[in-house]
């Protein structure tokens, strides 16, 4: 499986580098937030939106792996909690029975 995303990740490398190459001279206007750029390489801008999707990305994982982190902490002091109280039920002598219940 590694070496297949390896494999994968090599493609898209090489694909990103042709079409990089190809157009080098394109030149491109954008507006964001307001702002315009003028005669932007469309190259560089492919390149920015690659990069801030892999930023973001990796901000969302963040807060993902911090929110699962939560719960397992949440979850194993509810596992220790349960288990105490099992060892408390563990030692309780049963109650004896007494001739009228039964």
């Amino acid at each position: 499986m590694y070496l297949f995303a390896i494999i994968i990740i090599v493609i898209f490398a090489i694909l990103g580098i042709i079409i990089g190459a190809q157009n080098f001279n394109t030149l491109v206007d954008l507006n964001i937030l307001r702002k315009q750029i003028t005669d932007a390489p469309l190259t560089f801008v492919i390149i920015y939106s690659f990069a801030a999707g892999i930023i973001l990305a990796f901000i969302l994982v963040i807060i993902d792996q911090i929110r699962l982190k939560a719960m397992i902490s949440r979850h194993k002091r509810t596992i220790n909690e349960l288990r105490a109280e099992l060892g408390s039920l563990k030692t309780i002598p049963p109650e004896e029975e007494t001739e009228e219940e039964v």
